[in-house]
């Protein structure tokens, strides 16, 4: 197909995927679409996934097999982005696959004047088999309101991962964004940042693009309190400053309220490990809690976050660590 016919280009960067990338490439080489490209940035897999993708590429002119020495996720998208020539870009990774049916009405509006940024829902699929959707707070089935998307970008998680949006290729492009090398965690929501600065038209579709395999270990699980803790400040700086440009004080308080809830969110997790009480006493004294605890009063906390406020403001460390295990274990 010629490359100027293309609409949309699917990019899956693959590390040691041999257990769930046939499932991914299938979902999409289901659909009907031709004007399509799938992109499988393979990051030095020792497994068989080569293999597994070449059989598909064999198959079908759509799936291409791009392989690169293990650099990272961020540098196989990177690759991807590279080497795509599609109209617009969407993102999977490897363990998820697409909900065909919606997928291809995606594909149908691409002739169509799409917006910037488009963001469907999702599916969680649980370790236990089960499947949840996940859908916008809003009634219909699209929401172009920019104050509540922003919300959603500045104050929220709905947008920290790069997946399940629609990403046009020209203004990427115009800008030169790429993901940035050498982050292990948030590499997906600076990117997002990047790319959300500049646009002009926004969507929201409450239609469940992809089903996301929710794992019980995860990078995020897995890393150190004060690795979260850095990654945490610098997202937070990195978001303060897109706040600084759109100078809406409402906003940036909603955004000290949602980030309270990050670290909150951190001591519950920590909590569950051997030395918890040291994990709650090194997120309590970081920069970016007494940042964030600063600009907070309690009666801008929530009711039920109120004692969790009032734990971390008066730091007490062994009550907390108490507090956050016993939530742990509910």
């Amino acid at each position: 197909m010629e490359n100027n016919k293309i609409g949309l280009s699917v990019i899956i960067p693959i590390y040691n995927a041999g257990k769930y990338i046939s499932q991914c490439i299938e979902s999409i080489t289901k659909s009907f679409q031709a004007n399509i490209e799938i992109l499988v940035i393979d990051d030095g897999s020792t497994d068989n996934s080569k293999s597994e993708v070449e059989r598909f590429a064999h198959a079908d002119k759509r799936v291409k097999y791009i392989f690169q020495n293990n650099s990272g996720v961020s540098v196989a998208r990177n690759k991807g982005l590279d080497n795509a020539v599609g109209k617009y870009i969407l993102f999977l990774d490897a363990d998820d696959y697409i909900e065909t049916e919606i997928f291809n009405n995606l594909v149908s509006r691409l002739e169509q004047n799409m917006p910037d940024f488009t963001a469907y829902s999702k599916k969680i699929l649980y370790p236990d088999g089960s499947i949840k959707k996940v859908l916008f707070d809003f009634k219909d089935n699209a929401c172009n309101d920019k104050q509540f998307i922003y919300e959603l970008m500045y104050a929220s998680s709905a947008f920290n991962e790069c997946w399940g949006k629609v990403f046009k290729k020209e203004i990427i492009d115009t800008y030169k964004l790429r993901f940035p090398e050498g982050i292990k965690i948030g590499e997906d929501l600076l990117f997002v940042y990047n790319y959300f600065e500049k646009c002009k038209s926004f969507e929201l579709v409450n239609e469940a693009i992809l089903v996301y395999r929710q794992h019980d270990e995860s990078v995020m699980k897995n890393s150190l309190a004060k690795d979260r803790l850095s990654n945490t400040k610098m997202l937070y700086n990195i978001g303060q400053s897109y706040l600084d440009k759109i100078n809406d004080s409402r906003l940036k308080h909603k955004a000290d309220i949602y980030y309270f809830r990050v670290i909150t969110n951190l001591c519950r997790e920590f909590a569950r490990s051997d030395d918890a009480g040291k994990c709650i006493r090194m997120i309590y004294s970081s920069d970016i809690t007494s940042e964030i605890v600063s600009k907070l009063r309690i009666k801008m906390i929530p009711l039920y976050k109120k004692h969790e406020f009032i734990l971390m403001k008066f730091k007490m460390y062994r009550l907390s660590a108490v507090y956050y295990r016993l939530k742990a274990r509910a």
